[in-house]
């Protein structure tokens, strides 16, 4: 029966699909509507709804009413709060809060655990109330660094709302029809600001000590605090006497605070003396009084027991005048009576009832009210406090301006406050991180008082609006082609960087899911740029190749599997699917995002048409990740970023314990993307955004990841980095491995030369390596990078180039002597070009320099021995631009003229060397043949192979995307060969020219060299006219060598793409589409298939109806469908 229902529910959502579900169009791109039901398969708790649709659209989110029409924030630090009932911990800093089904605990965390691991949460202060029994916790309201939380007993009437802000020392509680009741796990001593015990009731604020920590109790003045079910025990004298001395032999179960208390009446008391800081064992309390009645008022437990005491012995001088008196007690546990308090017996002893609950209670008359709990340094702090605690922030606001040509990125914080007594609004205490005041210039007056976090410490000032400003020179998209300086040690080899970009091009196809596929559009986005600086042959292809993946993940068809967003109204998102780790759930979803963005970024350079249509679906993407628009009512501001606290999270909608990050070099990649973006796309909204994202990141990374300067991690925390770092502190490993390689090397992937900030210190840089390097010797037996994996050793390698390029060099040289088969062989992963390519452009650069800048925001300059010697920009807009290179002065040092959207170093770089000596790999683009799977032929793969018909004759036509010289062919055959065969060539694939021809040929495997030549072909033709066997023709490989014949170009542009069908407009489907696509129309006319080169593959008449059009034979990939002036985007998959 359980599947039943899920199949019941799946044909309604297809049902709901059928009718509803369609593509959303923006610009040329467009999104689904919502997910759709093939994305709903997975079904955890198997109740047959669906995981993806009970979250999408059945999932609790707590948040008020007024906002369930907003965009709701997910990956905060306060998050939890939307998905959970009563949410889990908030760490404010350095107050916490967690919401519970009877109010809150409050927190305030001021010391680590025994490993360093964690911040301890250190006791907790409990508020609630009598008749109040709050349903759950919601978010009311929230700004960019605070929210409120409101606790709702809509069945009694009563409500409490807490304001809690980052780096704020205070917590609002306003409170609706309750009398608060304070309670406390470790026990409570209360003080006044000189230290003394407080004598209750009280109308005025005071000080809660409880586990060495001073929360403030800030009152308004109408409230009444008066303490209820204090531990105690009295002992009656008998008559008033003269007291000097009393002692008290604890238990193992001491109290650490209490007070001495004496009364000559037994109804008003006075304090003679008290502790705050007790350790147990034989206490002895001097003072000089008159009382018939003395008490003991035990205030904060020192153990996680009650309370137990041997003996209270009271003396006047040497008189000993409680033994066997008359004693009363607040609870006894079991035979442990009171009067064994005093009966002269060291072995008897009187103990509390552990169940009793001690409760501070706030009088309100049960009406509206409020009180503010601070974080105090110490009591004596109090009354400074008092000054502020009335301020509550009702909003918060951080602005942030980038200056290219100055160099800076300036923040702005600033909070608005309003006096809950109805007073001016003034000033707050705010707190600050290392990650902002080291690293950021300012002014401001932080006052002595520093609080602990796990991020270092958090200094703090007084006021409402704060400035800093950044040092910030610019991000470099990518380089020039390198050349060979003989002074390099290990110089530049064209001829390897070539091959290595030719095996890369030969790749096909890319992931379905965000992450997985996200890498992949990167690396296309890389090569591209670099067969365009290179000038090499695959530059076209790739361009084809990258364009058709941007394009097939910007655009939705119904249908559609994989590689397309969908929206979520209800949460106010848009996810990508096929999802990858949760990110369906918002779980990563800058690192995913981030990058197609970044691909998106570096693809826009080579085909600004392409950004000019898809811009706003790109726009979309990156606002889920990176909103710089708060007006915007579509998407949340900053949904994975915490500004306050200068990183992002990673860990979705938050956990009960908080919210985390691993990757910190995937965040840093996600705003490479967006500032290169909106440079690119000249949107100075987005390019802010991206330098005041990353230079945040940066030094967060720098500060709280690898504790670069040695002054944040604690002291018994036993690592130089982190792998996790979590809103309650740090893990040494990964989610994935507990490898040091990974744990290093997840902050510093994939290559990227906008890391440079990792290469900013390079004394740390290299001990961070080194680190890397010693401790997978130590625990993974490691004793080179060959041996982290291909794809590791890339990503340390990636690193070291940054700030030592020619240690890489030599590696990777050394590493390209070895044989292909060879174990230690890495240079044959895909990402090998990428590291060869970078690493000798930082080579022939330098070093990326922090003392100068230019006034493009794409670039980088670079210093060689403490001088500037390159600067590397690009213009991004359609007419030259001039570059200035600043020193730290603010002095020009060059200028140089900079084409529309060019790359330029300067001075200009050698040309000696950066092209291949003799020919090179060419990259075939596409194969055809009379019979027979053609692209196995030009696969790179000697383990497939094209096989014809057993006829003759047979063709195989190879197509290398341009017109390219052709200087060697070599054709690997199988067993079922050509006896005699011809090679022909043609620029335009109707005129043919000669180019070889092979006759009697020997039959076996044998591979055919036909060298010599140098003509300008774009289409290489096999014509077998008799075979060797009598099966068919078989080739594993046909490879051209040769070079490009001419510069690398532009393609045209994309045709307008039809993302929205209507009743009166022709539709296509299925899609993707294998054999047959059917065409449904209400008019007749010709229609035509191309590829993404424009080529027509098949063309024809369509009638009114439903039409179907064989696309048997026609090759896997993206193609146009043009029909009566609307072009559809066609799927072809055969598989």
């Amino acid at each position: 029966m359980k599947n039943l229902y899920l199949s019941a529910f799946l044909l309604a959502a297809s049902a709901l699909q059928l009718h509803a579900q369609t593509p959303v169009p923006v610009g040329a791109g467009s999104y689904a509507s919502f997910p759709p039901a093939t994305e709903n398969t997975f079904d955890w708790n198997n109740d047959g709804k669906g995981d993806l649709y009970q979250f999408v659209y059945e999932r609790p989110i707590y948040v008020a009413a007024d906002k369930l029409n907003k965009p709701i924030p997910t990956n905060d630090w306060w998050t939890d709060l939307v998905v959970s009932q009563y949410g889990g911990m908030m760490w404010a800093y350095p107050l916490a809060a967690d919401p519970e089904d009877y109010g809150v605990k409050l927190y305030y965390p001021n010391s680590f655990v025994a490993d360093g691991s964690n911040i301890a949460y250190g006791g907790s202060m409990m508020i609630r109330a009598t008749g109040y029994t709050p349903s759950k916790a919601i978010a009311k309201d929230w700004n960019d660094w605070g929210v409120v939380m409101s606790l709702p007993d809509s069945v009694h009437n009563k409500n409490m709302d807490v304001t809690m802000v980052h780096g704020i020392p205070f917590m609002w509680l306003e409170t609706q029809g309750i009398n608060p009741e304070f309670s406390f796990d470790q026990g409570a001593s209360y003080l006044t600001q000189s230290g003394a015990a407080v004598q209750f009731p009280v109308t005025s604020s005071f000080v809660v000590q409880t586990d060495g920590r001073y929360f403030g109790v800030h009152l308004n003045g109408s409230s009444t605090a008066e303490l209820q079910g204090q531990q105690y025990v009295r002992i009656d004298l008998g008559a008033i006497q003269n007291i000097t001395k009393v002692k008290l032999n604890w238990e193992t179960a001491f109290a650490k605070g209490y007070s001495i208390q004496v009364s000559a009446n037994g109804s008003t008391w006075s304090t003679v003396a008290s502790e705050v800081n007790g350790n147990g064992g034989l206490d002895s309390l001097s003072f000089n009084t008159s009382a018939r009645y003395v008490k003991i008022a035990l205030a904060e437990k020192g153990t996680i027991y009650a309370y137990s005491l041997w003996e209270m012995e009271v003396f006047n001088g040497s008189t000993l005048l409680s033994r066997n008196k008359p004693v009363e007690v607040s609870s006894v546990q079991g035979a442990f009576t009171g009067n064994n308090v005093n009966d002269g017996n060291a072995g008897s002893r009187w103990a509390s009832d552990g169940n009793q609950v001690e409760k501070l209670v706030l009088n309100t008359n049960n009406g509206n009210s409020y009180f503010v709990v601070s974080a105090l340094p110490s009591p004596a702090d109090l009354g400074a406090y008092e000054t502020y605690a009335f301020n509550k922030p009702s909003n918060t606001a951080v602005t942030y301006d980038y200056d290219a040509t100055a160099g800076k990125v300036y923040v702005n914080w600033n909070i608005t406050t309003v006096n809950l007594k109805g007073q001016a609004a003034g000033n707050t205490i705010q707190g600050f991180l290392p990650h902002l005041y080291q690293n950021a210039a300012n002014t401001i007056a932080f006052t002595p008082v520093n609080y602990v976090t796990p991020r270092g410490s958090m200094k703090t000032a007084i006021g409402k609006s704060f400035s800093f400003t950044y040092d910030f020179n610019g991000i470099l998209p990518t380089y020039n082609a390198p050349y060979r300086n003989a002074a390099d040690a290990n110089p530049y080899n064209a001829n390897v960087m070539f091959d290595l970009l030719t095996k890369f091009s030969k790749k096909q196809g890319y992931g379905g899911d965000t992450y997985w596929g996200g890498k992949d559009l990167v690396n296309y986005a890389k090569y591209t740029l670099m067969a365009k600086e290179l000038n090499h042959q695959a530059y076209q292809s790739l361009k084809a190749k990258t364009r058709e993946a941007l394009v097939n993940w910007l655009t939705y068809t119904p249908g559609e599997q994989d590689k397309f967003f969908a929206r979520y109204d209800r949460w106010g998102a848009v996810v990508g699917f096929n999802e990858s780790y949760g990110s369906s759930e918002f779980t990563d979803n800058h690192f995913h995002y981030g990058y197609l963005i970044y691909a998106c970024a570096l693809y826009g350079m080579t085909d600004p048409d392409f950004l000019s249509q898809y811009g706003p679906m790109i726009r979309i993407v990156a606002k889920q990740y990176a909103n710089w628009d708060k007006t915007d009512n579509f998407l949340p501001s900053f949904r994975t970023f915490d500004p306050w606290i200068g990183h992002s999270y990673a860990g979705g909608t938050s956990s009960s314990s908080g919210n985390n990050q691993e990757s910190t070099s995937e965040a840093m990649q996600s705003w490479i993307g967006l500032f290169l973006l909106g440079d690119m796309l000249n949107d100075e909204a987005i390019r802010d955004a991206g330098a005041f994202g990353y230079i945040s990141e940066a030094y967060a990374t720098l500060e709280y990841w690898f504790d670069w300067k040695n002054r944040n991690l604690p002291p018994a925390y036993s690592h130089n980095v982190v792998g996790i770092l979590s809103n309650q502190g740090f893990a040494y490993g990964t989610y994935f491995s507990a490898s040091p390689v990974h744990i290093h090397g997840i902050q510093y992937l994939p290559v990227n030369p906008g890391f440079k900030y990792l290469a900013k210190d390079t004394t740390w840089a290299k001990r961070e390596y080194n680190d890397m390097l010693t401790e997978s010797a130590a625990i993974d037996g490691h004793t080179s990078e060959t041996q982290f994996g291909d794809d590791w050793a890339h990503v340390a390698l990636g690193f070291r180039q940054l700030f030592d390029a020619k240690y890489v060099s030599a590696f990777m040289a050394n590493n390209l002597a070895l044989p292909v088969t060879d174990t230690r062989y890495i240079m044959d992963y895909e990402v090998g070009g990428m590291t060869y390519f970078y690493t000798h452009a930082n080579q022939n650069l330098g070093f990326f320099s922090f003392n100068f800048r230019t006034n493009f925001p794409s670039s980088s300059v670079f210093e060689k021995n403490g001088a500037f010697s390159y600067a590397v920009a690009y213009n991004p807009t359609a007419s030259a631009k001039t570059c200035n290179v600043y020193n730290n002065a603010g002095a020009v040092v060059a200028s140089f003229s900079v084409p529309a959207r060019t790359l330029v170093t300067y001075p200009t770089l050698s040309t000696s060397g950066q092209q291949p000596t003799g020919c090179y790999g060419l990259l075939p683009s596409t194969a055809t043949a009379t019979s027979g799977n053609a692209s196995a032929a030009i696969d790179g793969s000697l383990g497939s192979r094209w096989e014809s018909a057993f006829t003759d004759p047979q063709q195989l036509t190879v197509d290398l995307g341009v017109v390219s010289t052709v200087n060697k062919i070599t054709i690997s055959w199988e067993v079922a060969n050509a006896k005699d065969y011809t090679l022909t060539g043609s620029t335009d694939g109707n005129t043919w020219l000669p180019i070889a021809t092979r006759t009697n040929m020997p039959s076996g495997n044998r591979t055919d060299l036909i060298d010599n030549l140098n003509g300008n072909y774009r289409y290489i033709r096999m014509n077998g006219t008799a075979r060797t066997t009598q099966w068919g023709y078989s080739i594993y490989e046909l490879e051209v060598c040769g070079t490009a014949s001419t510069g690398a170009a532009l393609l045209p542009a994309a045709l307008s793409m039809a993302t929205k069908t209507t009743a009166d407009q022709p539709y296509l489907y299925p899609n993707p589409a294998k054999d047959w696509v059917k065409v449904q129309s209400k008019g007749t006319g010709l229609f035509s298939i191309t590829d993404l080169q424009g080529k027509v593959i098949k063309n024809g008449r369509l009638e009114a109806g439903a039409n179907a059009i064989n696309i048997g034979g026609i090759p896997d990939g993206v193609y146009f469908v043009k029909f009566n002036g609307q072009v559809f985007k066609l799927i072809i998959s055969n598989r």
